[in-house]
């Protein structure tokens, strides 16, 4: 059972300078994002959207499910289009698909639809040219995108974050999206 209060920062990704994404995780309550509603809309987003993955170990945290590429780019296991999100702004809530939020929100959508490790999509998009990404992952299938087939991949050694659940960017919560 998860605390009443629980955020785990694998959960939220920002996704530009107006809209975040956030998923009802294992260790992330619909209070918490309540409580934090506000904070965000101070901060001058405009939406946030709140999905509801399942809850398993392969899907802890929205970062082993998706992940921002880069100013105009999403990966995302193919699954995670199946499901809907809620759109709160300041003053309302409506239902929306993913993809036509991210879309909305100038993102496109690279879908991979076979990945066998969580650490393959945990990663930290360091610059418009640089990934840091864990010495577990096999990152063949993201290679092949043509926004991604140019990166630079630094691969760190983080399997003692791995074994407790977590990953480069679940643990860093990057701010800045180059």
């Amino acid at each position: 059972m998860q605390p009443l209060h629980s955020f785990e920062w694998g959960d939220l990704l920002i996704l530009n300078k107006d809209a975040v994404l956030i998923n009802l995780g294992m260790r992330t309550s619909i209070e918490a994002i309540e409580s934090l509603k506000e904070s965000i809309f101070q901060e001058g987003f405009s939406e946030i959207a709140v999905i509801d993955l399942p809850k398993s170990n392969d899907t802890l945290h929205l970062d082993m499910n998706c992940n921002v590429v880069n100013a105009n780019l999403v990966v995302a296991k193919s699954f995670v289009r199946h499901f809907p999100v809620q759109v709160l702004t300041a003053q309302s809530s409506c239902f929306d698909m993913v993809e036509s939020f991210l879309k909305r929100h100038g993102l496109g959508v690279y879908w991979l639809d076979s990945y066998k490790t969580i650490p393959d999509i945990n990663f930290i998009n360091l610059n418009p040219e640089t990934i840091i990404i864990s010495k577990q992952a096999k990152p063949q299938q993201l290679l092949v995108h043509p926004l991604l087939k140019n990166k630079n991949l630094l691969e760190v050694d983080v399997t003692e974050l791995e074994k407790g659940g977590g990953g480069i960017r679940c643990m860093t919560l990057p701010l800045v999206r180059t």
